[in-house]
């Protein structure tokens, strides 16, 4: 960008011309969140955006996204238009926040991108407004000063975006290392330190924890019955958000197992023919591609004890907001 400073959000910047030639914003978006999802953040160029809808140059995108940024800016907002939020808050504030946290959080699974992205730019989109908006008047009607309540906004967005962001690593180290299953990462984890690991050395409950996982069974009459030896699980199905209905911790507070078990996106939503763009005026015309697969190298057991791990944390983390409160 050089000596002409950050580029300002897109809503910022001039509407885009009419759709013409078969190519509109709407498209672009679509195309850009495609790629992501399939290849991951690194896969964001503009000109494999412009090969994916086949236009002739890249030159041709930037009439309607005025620059990467500024496509950055509406894949964002796209992504966070699938976060469920009330308009108002009610009487149960921590099952109206929980169930935003959860949203938000498979929404991040749905696109591993979005962790890695969402603070380059500035939060400036109508989706992502209209959440914190939500979140800092929740805290507001509990009697908290502007100042309070966006440190405890912060607080929880910042334990979403970075339990998110663990996971996309996580999820892009099992790829990079062609992992099918935990089968495969037990295999490794032998290889390497299988024959080294002794409790007599400096780091004992270390190698105890190494020990247990080594020793887990994983196939389909296994101990845990967590994972099958051909990358199959129990008999438990995900929803359409690749969520796992009931994962969340047995005796969560009230709100969040509903939270847990209800579904985030709906199997026969078509994420681009539903949504508006913001700021594009104009409807999406096609399904955002894998926008409900679960995520691959992972199994649906391997996927509710994730979620059930994000809520154990999240309760945690509202149990010292709600200590603070009183």
């Amino acid at each position: 960008m050089g000596d002409q400073g950050p580029t300002p959000p897109i809503w910022l910047l001039p509407e885009p011309p009419e759709r013409g030639w078969g190519l509109g914003r709407v498209d672009i978006v679509n195309a850009a969140v495609r790629l992501a999802d399939h290849g991951g953040a690194e896969a964001l160029t503009m000109r494999a955006v412009a090969k994916e809808l086949g236009a002739s140059t890249p030159m041709s995108l930037y009439r309607y996204v005025h620059s990467k940024d500024g496509l950055v800016d509406l894949m964002l907002d796209l992504a966070n238009g699938e976060v469920r939020t009330p308009e108002v808050p009610g009487e149960d504030w921590r099952g109206e926040l929980t169930a935003v946290a959860v949203d938000t959080w498979a929404m991040t699974k749905r696109h591993p991108w979005y962790a890695r992205l969402v603070h380059q730019r500035p939060p400036a989109g109508p989706n992502a407004s209209r959440r914190t908006e939500f979140v800092l008047a929740t805290f507001d009607r509990l009697g908290q000063d502007l100042a309070s309540a966006l440190g405890y906004a912060r607080l929880l967005d910042g334990y979403v975006t970075g339990q998110a962001l663990q996971w996309a690593e996580e999820r892009a180290m099992w790829q990079r290392n062609a992992f099918v299953d935990v089968v495969d990462v037990q295999r490794q984890a032998r290889a390497w330190f299988g024959d080294v690991v002794s409790e007599d050395g400096p780091y004992p409950l270390l190698v105890r924890v190494l020990e247990s996982f080594l020793s887990e069974r994983h196939d389909a009459a296994g101990e845990s019955g967590a994972v099958s030896a051909d990358g199959g699980g129990p008999d438990v199905e995900p929803d359409a958000s690749g969520r796992v209905a009931g994962a969340g911790k047995p005796g969560a507070r009230p709100g969040a197992e509903a939270a847990g078990a209800r579904r985030v996106v709906e199997a026969d939503r078509e994420l681009a023919g539903s949504a508006q763009v913001a700021g594009s005026g104009q409807e999406g015309s096609g399904q955002v591609a894998d926008a409900h697969a679960p995520a691959d190298a992972r199994t649906v057991a391997e996927a509710a004890a994730e979620d059930a791990q994000f809520e154990l944390g999240l309760e945690c983390l509202l149990d010292g907001i709600a200590a603070r409160l009183r």
